[in-house]
């Protein structure tokens, strides 16, 4: 809200809760002042009673000055040290000066009664002088209620001077033109000290407002997830550490629900980082509805510190977001594993609602992974770990289900982590090998090209097939810098195979799923080609049409710069994802591969059989290379030939072979040596 500086006479905010806020802010700024002032008037009143005593030999009317006006400023300045005094302050202090000058009026008449120096001499102009000046300006009090009591102290003094001195019209009037310009002077000099003050007031709330919101914010970051407005990893720790303690000294039993989304990386390369926010967001949103009849009385809604209030009042329940794609529900007060259990359920099937992305349904599932304290594991970081291995087995059990902690799950866990290191350390020590199975023309086992296979070299577990670790490494995050190794390295072979003099084949190299979502590929490839000295056509990228099929436009358009930059292009494993003829039209490849599920049985006829010949009989149609992969006896090539595909590859030809005996195998030509 935009808080303007009123110009008006009467200062005033327009906003009552600013307003109140200035109001605290003079209080406590004028208090101590005020306090000395009142004091500092009690000081000058008895300098007056001094003065006169001295000078004139005093009076009766004289000693009132200290039986009278001292007192009641003294009074005044004990009611300011009262615990209440700054609620009612303004009207106090305006209140206590009207009646100073009251009963100080009433002493000048009295003085002029005994013939001493009062309202007739300068003493009375003097003293209203001082009553104006201290109403105004010293007191401290806001310019409305100094107004109010300057006004009533400037009728009381004129009254006192025109009944009660004894003056001539003439006198009395001058008196009064005299009395008026005090009182003009004083007002002006109060009205504008108040208004710098609140111009001042401005300026420092904006900054207070300022770093009070950014200290919100900084909190708000520190203990809550940015993206879903769920307590972080942080306040999880805070919110759960009394029933952790409970539980581990004997008392109800607590657990811990890790969700994470299945396969939800992929949408990070499909729709960006934007949207999967949103979607992030909206499950957030579900999994609150879910939980909001589990604990009576908790609104998920409210903001982050009534938030935390209201879990760290009713801790029954807390969801917590804990990673990119993964949730954490800590329940307390359990018997058993039967709530647990519900509740996972409701989980998931909350998860499983379709979520709406750019006009379409996404369907999505969770796997949940439930660790118990104390049975588990008896405090947080434990519990985490168990909880969240758990939900990797779950996940790799097909998802979409949730899983208690066991011992043997803990071992399998611990086993998946210790492989993933070493296999960033076989990144960097050269524990990787390629092997290369050979592409044949099976009519005369003549090489037409081969496939390099990625194989890991384990120094204690030997040679490690690819199944066991590319799913780990696209787990992991790895699946990008073994990509690039694997494409280096069938480079390398490549060039050393020319500079040996034998026959240029093209070497087919599998590419992952998130190659396409590289907008830049094609120029990486073609530099990378470029640098070994190599022809675009040498190399054959081998793409799965599941893939494919995940974002069409943004493959298509890849793969047509790749298409006109020379390299071959390979639809891996047809028949086996999302066949579609209509998007088999618009990919610009020059390979078809059948894939081994139609090949086992396709020597005995059956449908596999005729979904293999209508595989070769499309390709053939569509111009492109049909190869037959996995043929492993001779009756499977026997009918694959006779349908028309010669070009075949697997064991019945040669299994993968290592550098130095594909070597040989490429000097003779033929797989028949």
């Amino acid at each position: 809200m935009s808080l303007q500086m009123p110009l008006r006479l009467l200062l005033r905010f327009a906003d009552p809760a600013f307003e109140q806020r200035f109001v605290q802010h003079y209080v406590a700024f004028y208090l101590r002042y005020a306090q000395a002032s009142l004091l500092l008037g009690a000081l000058l009143v008895s300098g007056d009673w001094l003065i006169d005593q001295l000078a004139h030999g005093g009076g009766a009317a004289n000693f009132l000055r200290l039986s009278l006006a001292v007192p009641v400023l003294l009074l005044g300045l004990a009611c300011s040290f009262l615990p209440q005094s700054r609620r009612h302050w303004q009207g106090a202090m305006a209140s206590f000066i009207v009646v100073v000058a009251l009963c100080l009026f009433f002493i000048l008449v009295r003085i002029d009664a005994e013939g001493g120096a009062g309202l007739k001499t300068w003493v009375g102009v003097l003293n209203f002088t001082f009553l104006e000046f201290y109403c105004f300006v010293i007191l401290g009090v806001q310019f409305r209620h100094a107004l109010a009591s300057g006004l009533l102290i400037l009728a009381a003094f004129l009254y006192a001077l025109f009944a009660h001195a004894g003056l001539l019209a003439g006198e009395a009037g001058y008196w009064t033109y005299h009395v008026l310009t005090v009182f003009i002077l004083a007002a002006g000099i109060g009205w504008w000290r108040e208004f710098v003050l609140r111009k001042e007031f401005l300026a420092r709330a904006a900054l207070d407002d300022a770093l009070r919101a950014a200290e919100q914010r900084a909190m708000r970051l520190a203990h809550y997830d940015e993206v879903t407005g769920l307590p972080n990893r942080r306040l999880l720790a805070e919110l759960s550490a009394p029933a952790l303690a409970q539980a581990g000294a004997g008392g109800p039993a607590c657990a811990l629900l890790h969700l994470e989304i299945d396969r939800f990386g992929g949408m990070h390369d499909l729709y960006g980082h934007g949207q999967s926010d949103l979607m992030l967001a909206g499950i957030a949103q579900r999994l609150r509805t879910c939980l909001r009849g589990q604990v009576p009385g908790l609104d998920w809604g409210l903001l982050p510190g009534s938030l935390s209030a209201s879990l760290a009042a009713e801790p029954d329940l807390v969801l917590a977001r804990l990673g990119d794609q993964a949730f954490a529900v800590f329940i307390t007060g359990l018997e058993g594993q039967d709530r647990a259990s519900g509740l996972a359920q409701r989980l998931l099937a909350a998860v499983a609602e379709p979520v709406p992305v750019d006009g379409q349904q996404i369907l999505l599932t969770a796997s949940i992974g439930i660790a118990m304290c104390p049975g588990d594991a008896q405090d947080l970081l434990n519990l985490t770990r168990c909880a969240e291995q758990t939900a990797h087995v779950a996940a790799e059990a097909g998802g979409a289900q949730h899983k208690f902690f066991d011992e043997a799950l803990n071992a399998r866990a611990k086993d998946r982590v210790l492989l993933e290191a070493e296999l960033r350390q076989a990144l960097l020590s050269g524990q990787l090998r390629l092997h290369y199975q050979p592409k044949v023309d099976a009519c005369n086992a003549r090489l037409v090209g081969a496939e390099a296979l990625l194989r890991w070299q384990h120094p204690q577990r030997g040679l490690i097939a690819p199944g066991l670790f590319i799913p780990l490494a696209e787990d992991s995050g790895l699946i990008a810098p073994l990509t690039d190794w694997v494409l280096h390295a069938a480079c390398q072979s490549l060039r050393r195979w020319a500079d040996l003099g034998l026959a240029m084949l093209p070497l087919s190299v599998n590419l992952p799923a998130s190659s396409l979502a590289d907008a830049g590929l094609p120029e990486q490839l073609s530099a990378l080609v470029q640098h070994y000295g190599l022809q675009p056509a040498w190399l054959m990228l081998e793409l799965t049409e599941t893939m494919l099929m995940r974002e069409m436009a943004t493959a298509v358009a890849v793969l047509d710069r790749l298409r006109a930059l020379g390299f071959g292009l390979s639809l891996d494993d047809f028949g086996t994802g999302y066949s579609s003829l209509s998007h088999l039209k618009r990919l610009p490849m020059s390979e078809l591969k059948i894939d081994r599920a139609f090949i086992t049985e396709v020597a005995r006829g059956g449908r596999d059989a005729a979904l293999a010949s209508a595989i070769i009989t499309l390709g053939r149609e569509l111009g492109l290379q049909v190869v037959a992969e996995g043929v492993e006896t001779q009756e499977q090539s026997e009918f694959l030939i006779g349908r028309g595909c010669r070009l075949q590859q697997g064991y019945w030809f040669a299994r993968p072979l290592p550098p130095e005996a594909f070597e040989a195998m490429l000097r003779a030509g033929t797989t028949r040596v």
